[in-house]
């Protein structure tokens, strides 16, 4: 019997300990907290620096919200600077998503010291649903509850300030701490915590008092001081502004946290890579700051007040904003806008974030006392391009200023020489320049009408003859002396005389400069002449002129013409940052995300006519989920229609785990049915369900001696990679021909 009771009690006591074990280090996620025998004598892990398990130690989290992969050591989280108390804290941003809600309890500890106890909070910007409370254990009354009330978006955001907490009338109690974000929407909807620390004497109380009173005065709003009677901003293209102090000079944040200092760049950094904003200056306002600032994001800020003088004009350059984003130009007094400006220009991907010079006609507001606005009102949820750029705003400037900045910035614009591989972003914004509505009128030589592509057979040819159709102008005078200065062949060779009859004997496409003269000034601009041996063969079957010389545009009319020439046709042999192939033939393909038309929308280009000779099989290179090839007779009559089928949006960016985008692949067709006939192909972009609505063609080839022998063919690429990840360097890829079924 007593064997048994002996056994019984061991029993018990086994058990006992297994559920002190089990408060005590649970899951990890917590430890004891209110109903534990015994409190501890001082905060738990109160500055999160126990890491040692890889779980919370001193904390116990209820919910989502308090992942303990928010425990970080970041010096700065959103780009603002984190004054962490040690090594370590909790930040909410890096703890989950905004959305979620939950708890993080401390253990119940005893509090002693002189009762005062300090903290670090963050974020929070709702302090009703982000708080920290102070909790009486044996009642569970609510001592003190502290909510982030600083935190307004705009000037303090993620910032860890020091706060200060009176429990003295609680000393010698047990108690916890609780923290809570019940907040489940975006806006600094989670919280950031560090340094809970018992205060032992006045003076830590003190210090702690400085410490939170010198960060509101480094980081919060600081006096904006302005002269309304001035006639010109400060800053209006943001080199002024102070970097390290974080104040945005010259300007003043009206609301929300999309507009901040944080968001002044340099000129010179690239977008998507390779892509330039053609600013002005050494720096500009990025609203996106190549996805720093998260687009859902909205705020607006204001420069300086001014009395408007001069001849009333104003200018700034302005990107992206694509819809809910604006300039506004507001009264002084009432605030009321009087002008608004949008960007109509918005094209992607010619111009996307490129940073377009725009004029402001307010003459009517002169000796008015006014102020620029720029406005980011798009959280996302109307699409992409939620944000906006802006650059280099003048104001009160006559009419002769504008005249000279008007030919300043063409100028500059037709002398630059980088553009992107990926885009023909730099004849696009050659394309808006020429074709603004300037308040004043353009006083720069300017092409108005160009020189058409032509089609010939090989031989001596007249180039001279095709300038008919170009015409010029240098303000609102007509320039006529318009004349052919060189012409390149394709091996790259000059020919500087002899302009009406260049020997064209070779087959292939030249390209003839001709240039507008005024004074001492010129303008020039060029066409292409593709020269033909046979008729076996679309002209320029691999778009090798670098433009869609022998294609004519079927649809839509909003295609983007630039200078003369349609859009499209590119030189990138990859996209985006994983390098991703296009599987191009030569130097050049027809790219669908470069002629100016949306994804939802279709397009279509036919070639030149051809007759079936040779093996009677003829081949295209096609990409992109949307791509079809149509094969018509010279009479209009369908007898082909053939899609791409390799498109597969899985296993991104590797085209080896069976992905493919815009990546070509050769597609085979037999024609021989139609022996001998004349024929000509449609490249088309179809409209079709889900996204990757694009089509990207290259090498049309319409004559084969014999038969090519398609399941042995192939085109060699190399793969994409994750170019953050340093082992994943991209292999070889082999893109098989295939036989293309006529679905018509």
């Amino acid at each position: 019997m007593k064997k048994t009771m002996r056994s019984l009690t061991a029993l018990v006591l086994a058990l006992c300990m297994v559920l002190a074990l089990a408060a005590c280090g649970g899951d990890g996620q917590g430890d004891a907290v209110k109903g534990t025998a015994k409190a501890a004598d001082d905060i738990v892990n109160g500055d999160f620096e126990d890491t040692s398990t890889g779980k919370w130690v001193g904390w116990t989290k209820d919910d989502a919200a308090f992942n303990f992969r928010g425990v970080v050591s970041d010096e700065k989280i959103n780009g603002v600077p984190m004054e962490k108390s040690g090594e370590y804290y909790f930040s909410g941003a890096k703890g989950g998503n905004p959305v979620m809600k939950g708890t993080l309890t401390s253990d119940v500890f005893k509090l002693g010291g002189n009762g005062f106890i300090t903290f670090k909070i963050g974020a929070g910007k709702d302090p009703e649903k982000c708080y920290v409370e102070f909790i009486e254990s044996d009642t569970d009354a609510v001592l003190a509850k502290v909510g982030n009330t600083d935190c307004d978006g705009m000037y303090i955001k993620d910032h860890l300030l020091t706060k200060v907490v009176d429990l003295s009338g609680s000393i010698g109690k047990k108690i916890y701490i609780r923290i809570t974000d019940n907040d489940d929407g975006s806006d600094f909807a989670y919280i950031n915590v560090d340094a809970f620390k018992v205060c032992q004497s006045d003076a830590d109380v003190a210090a702690a008092q400085a410490e939170y009173e010198a960060q509101i005065d480094k980081y919060g709003e600081k006096p904006f001081v302005e002269d309304e009677t001035a006639t010109t901003i400060v800053n209006g293209g943001f080199e002024e502004c102070d970097l390290e102090s974080g104040v945005l000079t010259g300007w003043k944040l009206l609301d929300g946290s999309a507009l901040t200092i944080a968001n002044v760049v340099p000129t010179s950094q690239y977008y998507w890579t390779d892509r330039a904003v053609y600013g002005d200056g050494n720096y500009y306002l990025d609203g996106s700051n190549n996805g720093a600032t998260p687009e859902n994001l909205t705020g607006a800020i204001r420069s300086q007040k001014f009395t408007l003088a001069g001849d009333g004009y104003i200018t700034f350059m302005m990107g992206a904003g694509n819809g809910g984003s604006y300039v506004a130009l507001c009264d002084g007094n009432t605030d009321e806008e009087l002008i608004k400006v949008t960007n109509d220009y918005f094209s992607d991907p010619a111009l996307a974030l490129t940073l377009l010079r725009m004029y402001m006609d307010a003459s009517e507001y002169i000796g008015r006392v006014v102020y620029l606005k720029v406005v980011d009102a798009n959280d996302g949820s109307s699409g992409g391009f939620a944000f906006i750029n802006v650059d280099d705003f003048r104001v009160s400037l006559t009419a002769d200023d504008v005249a000279a900045l008007e030919v300043e910035q063409m100028e500059k614009i037709q002398n630059e020489t980088y553009t992107s591989a990926s885009y023909d972003d730099l004849t696009s914004l050659r394309n808006y320049y020429s074709n603004y509505p300037y308040p004043v009128p353009l006083q720069s030589l300017t092409i108005t009408a160009y020189a058409a592509n032509q089609v010939v057979d090989c031989g001596a040819v007249d180039v001279t003859s095709y300038l008919e159709g170009a015409a010029a102008s240098f303000g609102s005078e007509s320039v006529t002396d318009i004349a052919v200065t060189k012409v390149t062949t394709s091996d790259g060779a000059e020919i500087t005389e002899g302009f009406d009859a260049v020997d064209m004997t070779v087959p292939g496409a030249y390209t003839v400069t001709y240039a507008a003269s005024y004074e001492d000034r010129t303008a020039e601009s060029s066409f292409s002449v593709i020269a033909m041996a046979d008729h076996n063969s679309v002209a320029n079957g691999g778009f090798e002129s670098g433009n869609l010389a022998g294609w004519t545009v079927v649809a839509p009319d909003t295609w983007s013409v630039v200078e003369g020439q349609p859009a499209g046709v590119i030189s990138a042999a990859t996209y985006w940052d994983q390098g991703l192939p296009y599987n191009q033939a030569g130097d050049w393909h027809l790219d669908g995300w470069n002629n100016g038309i949306g994804e939802p929308e279709s397009w279509s280009v036919r070639s030149t006519n051809f007759t079936l000779a040779g093996s009677d099989f003829i081949s295209v290179r096609m990409g992109g989920a949307a791509s079809a090839v149509r094969v018509y007779t010279a009479d209009g009559t369908e007898i082909g229609y053939y899609k791409q089928t390799r498109f597969s949006d899985t296993n991104y960016p590797h085209l080896a785990q069976g992905g493919s985008w815009a990546d070509m692949g050769t597609y085979v067709m037999d024609l021989s049915a139609h022996v001998g006939e004349e024929l000509y192909i449609v490249l088309c972009d179809e409209i079709i369900d889900g996204g990757w609505a694009h089509a990207f063609f290259d090498e049309v080839v319409t004559y084969y001696e014999t038969a090519p022998d398609v399941a042995s063919l192939f085109d060699t690429v190399t793969d994409g990679h994750d170019p953050a990840n340093p082992d994943d360097v991209p292999g070889e890829v082999q893109i098989p021909w295939q036989l293309a079924a006529n679905l018509d």
